[in-house]
């Protein structure tokens, strides 16, 4: 069975690179920015912004909750895609320095998610399959239809691949 830092880090890097590939082609595409940041697929959904800095904030916190990384703070200031790419930036760089090592063995480890009503309890393992993954890619997904739905010019081979393989 793959690790969990196998598992998580690579994927969470490719997803935010082709991500940071998504909003560089909203910006290229002269699509008008102040309504595409706060664009929503329904009212009560959380704008772009939000889905671009959950998607990083999910990638970072499986790094420090169960890679035992440590915190790194961000805080939601993101107002302009420029920003939310430097976000994503921000947040591969850390990703990327991330110790395999701290992974080892916490399949087992408590993971304990305050949320503001609740608290999760999950093991690092199931941290990983049934939160941090699935949260990533629900964001992610949001996001690539948000700048669908705005016109920018962007198909399933740039949500797959960041535009770096050919369809």
């Amino acid at each position: 069975m793959p690790s969990l830092y196998a598992i998580t880090v690579p994927m969470f890097v490719r997803g935010l690179k082709n991500l940071d590939h998504l909003l560089a082609k909203a910006i290229d595409c002269g699509v008008d920015e102040a309504s595409l940041v706060e664009a929503r697929l329904i009212a009560d959904m959380l704008p772009l912004t939000r889905q671009v800095q959950i998607a990083c904030d999910t990638a970072k916190f499986a790094a420090i909750r169960v890679g035992q990384s440590a915190p790194l703070a961000m805080p939601d200031e993101e107002k302009t895609l420029s920003e939310l790419r430097a976000r994503i930036t921000k947040t591969i760089g850390y990703l990327e320095a991330v110790d395999p090592a701290g992974f080892e063995g916490r399949e087992d480890a408590e993971v304990i998610l305050k949320l503001p009503s609740t608290e999760l309890t999950f093991t690092g393992a199931s941290y990983v399959t049934d939160f941090a993954l699935p949260n990533f890619f629900f964001h992610l997904t949001v996001a690539y239809s948000l700048l669908r739905m705005k016109g920018v010019g962007i198909g399933k081979m740039d949500y797959l691949a960041g535009g770096s393989h050919p369809a």
